[in-house]
Formats: C-alpha cells, structure tokens, sequence
C-alpha cells in the first residue's frame, strides 16, 4: 500500500515539461476516456486514438510506454478527480465509513460500465506490469488505508492479520466483484449487495472487538432486511469546470 504515483513511462524519466508537452498528454488522456466510454476496451486502438488525439503513435508510444500504462492513467487521473471534490459525512477511518465509500464509488461503476470492465481487464491480466497494476490496486487503498491504519493502531485486527497481505486481500475481493459484474455474472440489482457482504464478510473475519462487532451487526441487518445500510449523500463541491468523461 505504497499510494506511489504511476509514471507515463516507466524508462523515461521526463526533463522538462513545456505547457505544449502538457496540453498534448492531457489531450490524449482525454480521448483515452472518450473511446473507452464509448466503445469499451475490447475496440479500443491506439491507431484511432492517435488520429483523435492528434499524435503519432511514435509520440505516445514514447509518452506512455504501453495501451495499459496509457488505460490505466487515464483512468486512475479520472478516479483521483471526482474523489477530490466528493466530501463524505462519514469518517474514512471507521467501517461504516468504508462501507459508505464503497457504496458511493461502485454506485457511479453502474454508470460507466466501459470504464469498469477497463479496469478489471487489466487489473486480471497476467500482462500487466507491476507498477500498472498496483497504481490499480492502490484506487482501491484509497479509501482503505486510513481504516485499516486506524484499525491496526486500536489494537482490533486479529493478531495473526499481517496489513499488507490483508489490504491486498480487500483489493482482490472488491475487483474480482466488480469483474463479475462488469461480465455479467452478476445483475444490477444485486451487484451492490454482493461487494459490500464480500467485504464485510473479510472485515468480520480479520478484526476483532468493536470493529468486528460492527461489521456483523450489519451483515446480520442485509440478511435481515435485504437492505444496504444508509448513510447521509457525500457533498459534492465540484470545480467550476470539471472534465466530462
């Protein structure tokens, strides 16, 4: 769980960056977003996007290395976004607040199927490099990190749970149910209330105390209603212009 910033080239370190140099990276993480949104990843060619984006594909070869390093900025550059102006009235540091974020974040995943098929693609694929998939795994420690530090510090993680191997674990778990979802193999209506028993079920068996007694108290309030918990909507406080994608 290292929050490392994913490098456009991983053998090129870049010198100076001019604003035309910027302008262009921008515009060809932009089109990245667009065809994907519209096409989805199984379409997406770098020859159109070159032609979109106005680049050779020399240049963005040289710029971004490979498709995935490329799919996985622009998608990362997108997540990291719309987190930044998304303030949640729950604390990051508790379950519920995890579970709150989890709800939110795969909420906006039945928007952007594309997207999220995009992601699990490569996040599964055994070609993806390493600092590509845990730029990837890292959007999911975005919203983990600050519990399972919390967690660690309350003395309520079992004593055999070793926090990195169990961050990696809730990562897995959340994009292995995404991926089904993404896929098909899960239904709309019941992609949400798979994820979070997925990760209340691994929260329950890894911690111990309130945290624990938390985590099935609301495992036995879904089986019970059949109902998510609910949680106050995030303010959403936007920058006056916000990307569209």
């Amino acid at each position: 769980m290292n929050g490392e910033i994913l490098a456009p080239h991983p053998e090129k370190q870049l010198i100076y960056s001019s604003s035309l140099i910027q302008e262009r990276r921008q515009r060809i993480l932009q089109e990245t977003r667009r065809m994907i949104a519209e096409d989805g990843i199984d379409k997406f060619s770098i020859r159109t996007l070159c032609k979109r984006a106005d680049v050779a594909q020399r240049t963005l070869y040289n710029a971004f290395h490979s498709k995935d390093r490329l799919i996985a900025l622009a998608i990362r550059e997108t997540y990291e976004g719309v987190n930044s102006y998304i303030r949640y009235r729950t604390s990051a540091d508790t379950i519920d607040g995890i579970v709150d974020r989890l709800m939110s974040v795969n909420r906006r995943n039945l928007k952007a199927r594309n997207y999220t098929q995009a992601v699990t693609s490569i996040y599964f694929s055994p070609n993806t490099s390493r600092d590509v998939w845990n730029a990837l795994r890292d959007m999911v420690f975005l919203n983990l990190r600050q519990w399972l530090d919390r967690v660690a510090q309350d003395g309520e993680l079992q004593p055999w749970v070793k926090l990195e191997e169990v961050g990696g674990s809730f990562a897995n778990i959340e994009y292995a149910a995404i991926n089904d979802w993404a896929c098909g193999r899960i239904a709309d209506e019941a992609y949400l209330r798979h994820l979070i028993t997925s990760m209340l079920s691994l929260a329950s068996g890894v911690t111990r105390g309130q945290t624990q007694a938390r985590a099935n108290q609301m495992l036995e309030e879904i089986a019970r209603t059949g109902e998510l918990p609910e949680f106050p909507k995030p303010v959403l406080s936007p920058p006056d212009a916000v990307e569209a994608g």
